[in-house]
């Protein structure tokens, strides 16, 4: 689960975050307070009841409320770099190192400077994955929906399953130990990666530790449910709450404008009008200032964010630009052949992926593409 990796975990039915943030969305609280009366009820629980008692196990109302920013560190990685950090702040501020949350979703781990402030699908799994407070709680709030589906074993324990829907639509299964009353798993189907196929994943939660009164699970497990593939698993060192945080922190870091950065991020503002998208690129190929610049690599980013954020057409008449002046490059070709794919010209996009493989037989990307119509990169 590395920050910045393209895999979410409370997303759309479009895209996954990194595989970090499957656990950061589930360690967050806004808890409410259970009455004696619904404890001592003979009358069958209800899944409100049962978010109260959650709530309860975990530390309460007020001390949960209290909690305002939140810092999870993971141990140092064997290479000595540090550990995987994720920062939060109430309501909605996220900082997962490349991507995050200001009030308006970003990203930020383009070599060519690019920075977008995404929309569409990568836009809503960082805003599913944003909410300070876990989602079974944020079933208190106007919009959002639980029910009780049932009961389900989850390892060794019986755990009552509540099925959970956001103001948008979107809907995971919380499962609530039976014994403990805390939230032991999450089960969801996304796809991995933006055009890929579903998937769905259980992520285990255990090892609670109280942070501030307040119990927090340090570890998680994620595996996918149809072939038991272990898709991530950690422990968090520590969690702090109160860190006094800088809010610039939530922004996109600040970086050195270069031709080339502004090229890429005017494109991407400009991308729900194509012909302006493409009057970007044209001025810099016949500017005498930047003609000569390399932007083989940075047209194909730029490319393929676009498909991502809902610009299809945008995106592939920039591939089709690129592969025109590559046309002997095996990563043009398969870009064009992503964008063909994304746009539904199945046909045209395996022509595409079969070039890439004749011109670069290494290219695992345009292998996978050939073999698989759930495209993984």
């Amino acid at each position: 689960m590395e920050a910045g990796s393209p895999r979410h975990p409370l997303p759309p039915p479009m895209r996954r975050l990194p595989p970090s943030l499957a656990i950061a969305a589930s360690l967050c609280l806004a808890p409410v307070g259970l009455t004696a009366q619904a404890a001592a009820s003979s009358t069958p629980i209800s899944a409100q009841e049962i978010g109260q008692r959650y709530i309860v196990a975990r530390g309460g109302l007020e001390k949960g409320r209290a909690i305002r920013t939140l810092v999870f560190r993971g141990p140092p990685r064997p290479n000595g770099r540090p550990g995987r950090q994720i920062l939060r702040a109430r309501p909605s501020y996220l900082n997962v190192g490349s991507e995050g949350n200001d009030g308006s979703p970003w990203e930020a781990y383009d070599e060519a400077g690019l920075q977008p402030r995404v929309t569409d699908a990568p836009g809503a799994a960082l805003r599913h994955t944003a909410y300070f407070d876990d989602p079974l709680v944020m079933t208190l709030e106007p919009g959002w929906g639980v029910e009780l589906t049932g009961s389900e074993r989850i390892g060794d324990r019986d755990a009552w399953r509540l099925r959970v829907t956001y103001p948008d639509g979107f809907v995971n299964e919380s499962f609530v130990d039976k014994a403990s009353w805390l939230l032991i798993a999450r089960r969801f189907t996304a796809p991995v990666h933006a055009f890929g196929a579903s998937v769905t994943s259980q992520a285990i939660l255990g090892d609670y530790r109280p942070v501030s009164g307040v119990l927090f699970p340090f570890s998680l497990r994620e595996v996918d449910l149809a072939t038991g593939e272990a898709m991530d698993a950690f422990t968090w060192q520590s969690i702090e709450a109160n860190a006094p945080l800088d809010y610039a922190v939530f922004s996109p870091p600040a970086r050195a404008a270069t031709p080339v950065s502004r090229l890429v991020n005017a494109i991407f503002a400009s991308r729900h009008v194509t012909a302006d998208a493409l009057g970007w690129y044209h001025d810099f190929q016949r500017d005498p200032a930047t003609a000569g610049i390399d932007i083989q690599a940075a047209i194909e980013s730029v490319g393929y964010e676009c498909l991502k954020n809902g610009a299809v057409a945008t995106g592939t008449a920039l591939l089709e630009e690129n592969l025109r002046a590559h046309p002997t490059s095996a990563r043009a070709h398969f870009g064009v052949g992503r964008a063909y794919r994304a746009a539904g010209r199945e046909a045209d996009a395996l022509t595409e992926f079969r070039e890439a493989l004749r011109l670069d037989p290494t290219l695992e990307a345009a292998r996978q593409a050939v073999g698989s119509r759930a495209l993984r990169y």
